[in-house]
């Protein structure tokens, strides 16, 4: 009878013990999957940007032909580390012209901009997908605010929208 007793005391606290290693281990697993939530530095924003600005900006000789690059086509897919096809098409048949074989830069400013020395806001939209907002003010453009989507697909950042506002 005594035995009987130990075992259901043992059966009563194996009980009450499963459920809540069960309970554990589900938290667990969602404190996992909010750390498969991508953070982006502040690092890698200015790389991003500075590299977009850097491709958009390109060298030219007297005659504003580019120099690096000798048609749309290269230079959109030079833009392929930091951006997708169709923003870089976007910006690169804005900015740019083809004639007599070669690559040339319409005369113009360049859009309104991420200040790396100014703040800027990061807003987690997506376990890999944020939105930087930044205000900014310049002699050209006066007030302005930029929003830059950055997402994280195939173990690296790129920028995948641009809203000027």
């Amino acid at each position: 009878m005594k035995y009987v007793l130990i075992l259901i005391a043992l059966g009563i606290c194996i009980a009450l013990i499963i459920p809540s290693t069960a309970s554990i281990s589900s938290k667990e697993q969602v404190i996992e999957e909010d750390s498969q939530y991508q953070s982006i530095t502040k690092e890698e924003i200015i790389q991003l940007t500075d590299e977009f600005m850097r491709l958009l900006v390109q060298e030219t000789d007297q005659d504003y032909q580019v120099l690096e690059f000798n048609d749309k086509e290269s230079l959109i897919n030079a833009f392929g580390v930091v951006t997708t096809e169709t923003i870089a098409r976007e910006y690169v048949n804005f900015y740019f012209y083809e004639e007599n074989g070669g690559l040339y830069i319409v005369a113009t400013e360049t859009p309104p901009w991420f200040n790396k020395q100014n703040d800027y806001d990061v807003i987690q939209l997506e376990h890999n997908k944020v939105l930087v907002k930044q205000e900014n003010q310049s002699e050209l453009y006066g007030d302005f605010e930029i929003e830059m989507e950055f997402t994280f697909a195939n173990q690296e950042w790129k920028i995948t929208n641009i809203t000027h506002h």
